[in-house]
């Protein structure tokens, strides 16, 4: 047998290491990840295909940023799909040697930074869906764009299916397989980087404010009415959560933003429900969690999230969740003891409708839910993320 080896005592404040993150231009959960990625390594540098200065500086600070020539492209932003295509030259642009390890976060192409003679771990949020999960993606016609991105959408949907496609499948699984090590931020991104690029991964579930959440006065009486948090989108079952809950005849509140919140505006309309189902529009931190704290329950209607940070944000602040049973929420939702949520098995109308009427505030202890989400606490994640790196 050979020895096993020893980790190597450098102090995280010297370790030298390059994170890699995808383009960063507006806050959600990567945004998050990536934030205690960086604490958990005072000394690092990061790196970027392109940024927002602004969002940078508002929610980073005074971090070191390097970026590649994306940065210089015309509306990178408003194009980002189309920008898309360079992203892999982008990324493999970086000069990275003389650092001790590179860490990616990647759910696109930051995996594709690489430098000889340097380990890379990558924190894998999911192999692209773009690429390998047709029903996974988010964007899935034209429809769902205006103007010149609807133009783009159909140039690029032009390749989709075609051998050009399978030879962007080949490159993001050759990338992904020359990196040291992969680790999935949940068992069920763990199932899609074995089946789709043919490796084992660990799983380092993301970080979750959950200390900060449980700093705020605690609230164990709840109001009379469910919470939709997230981006207002159809992918994200909005709809969903709309119809059922004026099926149910029950309050919702629907905070947050997304390009479908005119629609989703006008199928209240339709449904004669204004008086039941309020928007909020942004909302935010603080907002946030004393939204989490009053509802009812927090409703989370996605399919095949590949982890959730909102419904461990709940937990968080004492409230239950109401989730369809698929993807990332299976590993953070209990329904036993303690008891944290529900879940709905078919994903239709009716039957979110009936688990709404027959959901009981009385089944759910607060200081359950506070216990669940802490093994999800970001204090847990960089110990154990600076532990996987010093290996």
């Amino acid at each position: 047998m050979s020895p096993r080896k020893k980790k190597r005592n450098i102090p995280e404040e010297t370790l030298k290491v390059a994170v890699v993150a995808e383009p960063l231009f507006k806050h959600g959960g990567a945004e998050v990840h990536l934030r205690y990625i960086i604490k958990a390594f005072p000394n690092c540098e990061v790196y970027t295909a392109y940024y927002d200065k602004k969002f940078v500086k508002e929610f980073f600070g005074d971090i070191k940023i390097h970026h590649s020539f994306m940065q210089y492209l015309p509306k990178k932003f408003e194009f980002r799909q189309l920008y898309l295509l360079f992203q892999p030259l982008a990324y493999r642009s970086f000069k990275l040697k003389g650092y001790e390890v590179i860490v990616s976060l990647s759910i696109a192409f930051a995996k594709f930074a690489h430098a000889k003679g340097v380990k890379h771990i990558d924190l894998c949020m999911t192999p692209p869906k773009f690429f390998w999960e047709k029903e996974g993606r988010s964007i899935k016609n034209a429809n769902q764009f205006k103007g010149l991105n609807k133009f783009l959408f159909k140039f690029y949907s032009f390749f989709m299916d075609t051998f050009l496609e399978k030879l962007w499948q080949k490159w993001d699984k050759q990338a992904a397989q020359k990196c040291d090590k992969i680790a999935a931020i949940s068992k069920i991104v763990k199932k899609r980087i074995k089946k789709y690029y043919e490796l084992e991964a660990d799983v380092l579930y993301p970080p979750v404010e959950v200390k900060r959440i449980q700093s705020y006065k605690k609230m164990n009486r709840k109001e009379n009415w469910f919470l939709y948090m997230g981006r207002v989108e159809t992918y994200k079952g909005v709809d969903l959560a709309i119809k059922a809950c004026a099926m149910a005849d029950v309050p919702l509140k629907i905070g947050g933003t997304g390009d479908h919140l005119e629609q989703m505006q006008e199928l209240v309309k339709d449904m004669n429900a204004k008086g039941l189902i309020k928007f909020l529009g942004y909302i935010s931190d603080d907002e946030k969690i004393n939204l989490l704290s009053r509802c009812r329950a927090l409703i989370f209607p996605v399919r095949n999230e590949d982890f959730g940070m909102i419904p461990v944000e709940a937990n968080a602040a004492g409230t239950p969740v109401i989730a369809y049973r698929e993807g990332g929420v299976l590993e953070t939702i209990s329904e036993d003891n303690p008891k944290t949520g529900v879940f709905f098995d078919k994903y239709d109308v009716e039957t979110l409708a009936e688990t709404l009427k027959n959901f009981k505030d009385s089944s759910y202890d607060p200081d359950n839910c506070r216990k669940q989400a802490d093994n999800f606490a970001a204090e847990i994640f960089m110990y154990k993320l600076r532990n996987y790196v010093k290996e």
